[in-house]
Formats: C-alpha cells, sequence, structure tokens
C-alpha cells in the first residue's frame, strides 16, 4: 500500500512539472501564430494562435485542480479534495467550448470577405512547427495519464491533439489559400472550432459522469462479486455499488455471511475481501462493506 501511494505520489509530481512546461509552451506557440497570422493575413493562424493561448488558459486550470486534490481532508472537506481534479477538468472543457464559439464566429466573418496570403510558404512551416510541437505534447501527457488514471490530464491530453491537428488544418488551408482558393483559409478556421467544441463536449461528458458519482469500469462489479464470494465464509454478495472518486474508485456492497459465527470472525472474513479487492484492483481505493446475518450456512467440501 505504501509502494501505491508513492506512486500515486511520483505521478503528480510529473503531472505538475509537465503541465507547467505545457503552459509556457503553449503561449510561446500562441505568440508566434498570433504574430505571424497578423503579418501574412491568415484568419486560420490567428485562430490558431489564440486557440493555443486559451489552451495554456487550460492548462492551468487543470494544474490548479490537482494541486487542490492533493490538499488532506479536513472538516469542511471530510471525504477530501480528489473531486476537485474533475470539477476543474469540467471548467477546462466549458472554456474550449466557448472558446469554438469565438473562433468559429471570426471565421465565418473572414469567410465573408477572403483576403490573399501574405508569404504562405513561412506560414505554413510555423503552423507545422506548432502542430508537432503540440502532438509530442499531447503524447507525453496520454502516456502519464494512463498511468496516473488523471481524469482532468486526460483532457488536458485531448486538448493538445486538438491543438496539433487544428495546425495541420491551418497547413491545408493556408496551401489550398496560397492557390488561389482563398476562402480555404477561413475554411480551416471554422474547421478549428468544430474541432474544439466537439472535443470540449467529449470532455464534458467525462467529467460530468465521474461527478455525478457514475463509473464507466464494465466488468469490474462482476469480477469483484466473483472475488469476494471466493472467500470463506462469504454466502452472497448484493447491492454492490461503484463510483469513482478524483482518479480512484471507491466502492460499497453487502455482505451475507453465517448468522451463528463470532463478531471477530465476521470482522476477519470483511477485512479479508478489503485486502484481496484493493490488492487486485489497483484503482480501487477503498470500500466499505456491511455484513448481513444469514441462518443459511453454505457447505463446502
Amino acid at each position: 500500500m505504501q509502494n501505491l501511494h508513492g506512486s500515486r505520489y511520483e505521478h503528480l509530481q510529473r503531472e505538475q512539472v509537465l503541465l507547467r512546461m505545457s503552459v509556457f509552451l503553449l503561449l510561446g506557440i500562441g505568440a508566434g501564430e498570433v504574430i505571424a497570422g497578423l503579418y501574412f493575413g491568415s484568419i486560420a493562424l490567428v485562430a490558431d494562435g489564440v486557440h493555443s493561448f486559451a489552451d495554456s488558459v487550460v492548462s492551468v486550470l487543470v494544474l490548479a485542480g490537482i494541486i487542490i486534490s492533493r490538499r488532506r481532508p479536513d472538516s469542511a472537506f471530510s471525504h477530501g479534495y480528489a473531486r476537485a481534479e474533475n470539477l476543474f477538468g469540467l471548467l477546462a472543457a466549458t472554456f474550449m467550448i466557448v472558446l469554438g464559439g469565438v473562433v468559429l464566429y471570426e471565421s465565418y466573418l473572414a469567410a465573408l470577405d477572403p483576403a490573399p496570403i501574405r508569404n504562405a510558404a513561412l506560414a505554413i512551416a510555423i503552423a507545422v512547427l506548432a502542430g508537432s510541437s503540440s502532438l509530442a505534447l499531447a503524447m507525453a501527457k496520454l502516456r502519464l495519464a494512463k498511468k496516473s488514471g488523471s481524469l482532468a490530464l486526460k483532457v488536458d491530453a485531448y486538448n493538445s491533439i486538438k491543438d496539433g491537428l487544428a495546425s495541420f488544418v491551418v497547413v491545408a488551408g493556408v496551401a489550398l489559400s496560397s492557390l488561389g482558393l482563398l476562402y480555404f483559409d477561413a475554411v480551416a478556421g471554422i474547421a478549428i472550432s468544430v474541432m474544439i467544441i466537439a472535443v470540449g463536449y467529449v470532455s464534458i461528458k467525462e467529467s460530468s459522469i465521474v461527478l455525478m458519482d457514475g463509473c464507466l469500469c464494465p466488468g469490474l462489479m462482476d469480477r469483484i462479486s466473483s472475488l469476494a464470494l471466493g472467500v470463506e465464509g462469504v454466502l452472497g454478495v448484493r447491492d454492490l455499488r461503484l463510483r469513482k472518486v478524483g482518479r480512484s474508485i471507491a466502492g460499497q456492497a453487502k455482505i451475507r455471511i453465517d448468522g451463528s459465527i463470532t463478531v471477530e470472525e465476521a470482522h476477519q472474513i470483511v477485512e479479508t475481501i478489503k485486502k484481496r479487492i484493493i490488492s487486485e484492483f489497483g484503482d480501487i481505493s477503498d470500500i466499505v462493506l456491511e455484513i448481513e446475518p444469514s441462518k443459511e450456512a453454505r457447505s463446502r467440501d
């Protein structure tokens, strides 16, 4: 158990370092794209730059959620602050959707009056560099999110993937615009906004499920029930419930045992079940078991 807590602490430390790097990288990308977009006359490049600036805000929100989630339980929040991470992930996703709406509107206005792009080759090179940097950052976030189970970091990783793909949409838009199809620069901006809104919707859905005590863990309940039934003295398992709390899972269930055994024996059965469940399923941090005495006795060979 100590190794498990140590591993989680190490993941939290790595996440904070990665998110801080993400903020500065996105600010640099955003500044470069906005300046280049204004100079070259590309609304798609400007939109992608503003998008990168906004992504840095998303990373700050996710970082804040991770830091707050590490606070110890107190009198006001006796169960701890684990869900702060999901709450800030929800705020970040909402911000993404609002941003997508703004980019969509600006791109629509640009489509009504398209203009030629100056030095399209350099604009394309800047977009390729921005996209490659964002995708590399996204892969690093996804790898760490998979190890740590952080939904907020996963949201931020998806955001970085969307940012990288958006930059390559800019490449296509600028390239087509340089060939005389001027409105494709604005079309690229519209495509970017749709991507932003779509990713934001998926992220809001995932965060909302956790905040509503949901747990998308198919098959886990059956496996836990089977494990509990395999413990000597257990006659049945019912009302098993699981919910996500931050990046871990908490559960509760009613365990039916022989009513003729002593309290100490019943306690030992419950502790055995808990230890086996937490040992077998690393994502489960706690499970509350209620004893139901039964007059029936299960025969064993």
